[in-house]
């Protein structure tokens, strides 16, 4: 037979299952499971913050005109964004907006974060951290200038440039400090650089290259 005792444990009362066991004339009592203490003490922490519930700013009449216009426009992520604000507005929490939107819960609490923060401007998509970089007429002038020396003048055991190499020389010695080989090919076709069929290019372009970009 089994039943819960009580006992007193540094000042504080705890909760134990024990069973009877019978030894011959005697019963004696044998802890089956502790049940902890009778009166637990809950340790109560900060509450956990979290944006599961997070609500657009109160807008203005001109906010408002907006993003109702904007709730037909043309652009998909301008559209999305005003649809979710508008609605967010109106009280909805975070995933049923994403249920009308058709879109993740974290998309519709990024774009209301944003919007509080940026107001109409954040209806707008910002540019990709992949932009091609602009690279001035100064920095061009100094590329060509490397490019129409012979790789050999830089202690590089090749001929003829090819892209990537050339590429790689311009980082190295820090003429720039990034630029894509795509971009090489633009800048050395404008200058009249030119392929040979070995796949290399003459390093040697418009001889006039310089004067023409007003040297």
């Amino acid at each position: 037979m089994s039943f819960i005792r009580t006992k007193e444990l540094d000042g504080r009362m705890y909760k134990f299952l024990v069973k009877g066991i019978r030894e011959g004339d005697k019963v004696k009592q044998k802890v089956v499971k502790y049940l902890g203490p009778v009166n637990p003490i809950y340790k109560i922490g900060s509450k956990r913050k979290t944006n599961a519930s997070i609500f657009v700013r109160n807008l203005t009449e001109e906010e408002k005109s907006k993003l109702r216009t904007d709730i037909h426009s043309s652009n998909a992520f301008t559209r999305d964004r005003a649809k979710i604000i508008l609605l967010s507005n109106e009280g909805l929490f975070a995933k049923q907006i994403a249920d009308k939107v058709n879109c993740e819960a974290r998309k519709v609490r990024k774009a209301i974060m944003s919007f509080n923060k940026n107001g109409i401007i954040s209806l707008q998509r910002g540019k990709s951290k992949g932009a091609k970089r602009k690279f001035a007429k100064e920095d061009e002038i100094v590329i060509l200038i490397n490019f129409s020396k012979s790789p050999r003048e830089f202690s590089i055991p090749i001929s003829a440039w090819t892209l990537p190499r050339f590429r790689d020389h311009l980082i190295k010695n820090k003429v720039v400090e990034s630029i894509s080989i795509e971009k090489v090919r633009q800048i050395l076709l404008q200058a009249g650089a030119k392929l040979n069929q070995s796949k290399r290019w003459q390093y040697s372009p418009d001889k006039n290259f310089l004067r023409k970009r007003g040297q």
